[in-house]
């Protein structure tokens, strides 16, 4: 799991050099199931499993120890008629 982890911040910290924000992690369903495991509570009361402040979403396409930070573009925040 600290592979995951630290892979995960690495990209994080990609986001943010880019001016582009985190809003999801892509992992294997191996690493989800594991972070389900060391939170039942969480998934007793069907909340949204998280890591790194980001929710997880199971994804087959994911390597188990490459993890994949989805990105939002710096800019998309921005509503209409907005200058900056």
């Amino acid at each position: 799991m600290s592979v995951v982890v630290d892979n995960a911040c690495t990209q994080i910290w990609e986001a943010w050099e880019n001016g582009a924000s985190a809003t999801s992690l892509r992992v294997s369903p191996a690493v989800y199931t594991a972070v389900a495991a060391a939170r039942p509570a969480e998934v007793a009361h069907d909340y949204p499993l998280m890591l790194l402040g980001l929710p997880l979403v199971a994804d087959h396409e994911v390597a188990t120890y490459d993890p994949v930070v989805v990105r939002k573009p710096a800019g998309l925040c921005q509503q209409e008629g907005d200058e900056n």
